[in-house]
């Protein structure tokens, strides 16, 4: 009887043994990401400036850090700090530029399941935008922070994702500060 009960807890223990490995096996086949609440990562972006914002204001680019918290299933909430440089545009023998601190808030929506394949987001925040206009050796600098949101829709793959945004970098003068970037990202961290 001894020798029966020592067995089957021998069997139960190396059952229990390959369950458990066979669990581990296939959680760790999935997606680094889907198993994670919050991801952190960086984006690039080309920027163009669009309507009378060319008239001021040329071609540039940046980088941002960002955050995205899941919410539900499909849904994210978003944050992107970031920095866009860009060039100077001459126009009447004045060069002009406007680069931009942005902090944006928003949300990711993703079409698919396990937030992957096409999204769409949405964001708004806070703009500090350094304008510099300057003819020979005399130049003027300002410091303005404007109210902007913008929309976009993208691709998620792993950890990596392109997207496409237009925006406006102040909502008071909407037509006048808008942009499309593009850029490719890639999310370094889940927690």
């Amino acid at each position: 009887m001894k020798k029966l009960i020592s067995a089957l807890a021998i069997g139960l223990l190396f059952v229990s043994s390959a369950a458990r490995a066979d669990k581990m096996r296939s959680a760790g086949s999935r997606s680094f990401l889907k198993e994670h609440n919050l991801r952190l990562g960086v984006d690039t972006a080309v920027g163009i400036p669009l309507g009378n914002y060319a008239d001021a204001n040329s071609v540039g680019g940046g980088a941002f850090l960002n955050g995205e918290l899941a919410l539900l299933e499909q849904l994210g909430a978003t944050m992107r700090i970031g920095f866009q440089a860009h060039l100077n545009r001459t126009v009447g023998g004045a060069d002009s530029h406007v680069h931009a601190l942005p902090v944006l808030l928003g949300a990711k929506y993703y079409v698919g399941p396990d937030r992957e394949g096409i999204f769409g987001a949405f964001e708004l925040g806070m703009f500090d935008l350094m304008s510099s206009v300057s003819r020979g050796a005399v130049s003027a600098t300002s410091n303005d922070l404007r109210f902007g949101m913008g929309a976009g829709i993208g691709v998620q793959q792993n950890q990596w994702n392109a997207r496409v945004n237009v925006h406006t970098q102040d909502v008071g003068n909407f037509g006048n500060a808008m942009m499309i970037t593009g850029g490719i990202g890639y999310q370094f961290a889940g927690l």
